[in-house]
């Protein structure tokens, strides 16, 4: 990820607050570093990485300071560092997890992390509503950390995988979950990698693209 922060190449967007996920984006090439961290109110140096929220009148200087410069929609409200998956020839689900399953596009979703998580608390949090009202289904598996695992993440319980999935299509919370169980047993490969794939969602045309670059792409990420 700073890899791509220091290229230079960003992109603002418009987040939708009820998923948390972009609504629209616009690339834009910011090479003035310092002068980012200035509109962005951080010190010297601080890494470019992961997202930041634009106060009003962002807008306004980050477009002073863009190459060419620009007028930024007023929309756009965060910007993140230009990454290489955005590259790949199809929509990667990641951050797009919640409005694919809303319009049918994506069976299952998969989150990990150790419990409780912030990150993973808010996430949850945004699909809550739809569970309840019935568009999608939810399951929580936890497991807990061995006495290794707590002396490294003090202050967490263990860990925890949620699942969503569409009605009518839980089965493949079950799927995932006897594939993750003879990955533990084999070790990864390309087949598991390929049901992983089709389980999400992906089409087969995207999971030969993937497969065929994946040593590439995971040396760029």
């Amino acid at each position: 990820m700073s890899n791509a922060a220091e290229s230079g190449f960003f992109v603002l967007q418009e987040i939708d607050p009820a998923t948390g996920s972009p609504v629209a984006e616009a690339r834009v090439h910011i090479p003035d570093l310092e002068k980012l961290r200035s509109v962005l109110r951080c010190d010297s140096g601080t890494p470019l990485s992961g997202s930041w929220e634009l106060e009003p009148g962002d807008l306004q200087r980050l477009g002073a300071i863009c190459i060419p410069p620009s007028v930024p929609d007023p929309r756009l409200n965060r910007i993140v560092p230009w990454h290489p998956i955005r590259e790949v020839p199809y929509l990667v689900h990641t951050n797009f997890e919640l409005p694919l399953m809303l319009e049918g596009r994506k069976p299952l979703t998969v989150f990990h992390d150790a419990y409780p998580a912030q990150w993973l608390s808010e996430t949850l949090d945004r699909f809550d509503p739809f569970v309840r009202s019935g568009l999608l289904t939810r399951r929580l598996v936890d497991t807990p950390f061995t006495e290794a695992e707590r002396a490294r993440f003090p202050g967490f319980q263990g860990w925890r995988r949620a699942f969503f999935s569409l009605p009518g299509e839980e089965w493949r919370i079950d799927a995932f979950l006897l594939l993750s169980k003879v990955s533990a047993q084999t070790g990864w490969s390309e087949a598991l990698e390929r049901m992983e794939g089709l389980l999400l969602g992906y089409e087969d045309w995207q999971n030969d693209w993937w497969i065929e670059r994946k040593g590439q792409l995971r040396k760029a990420l």
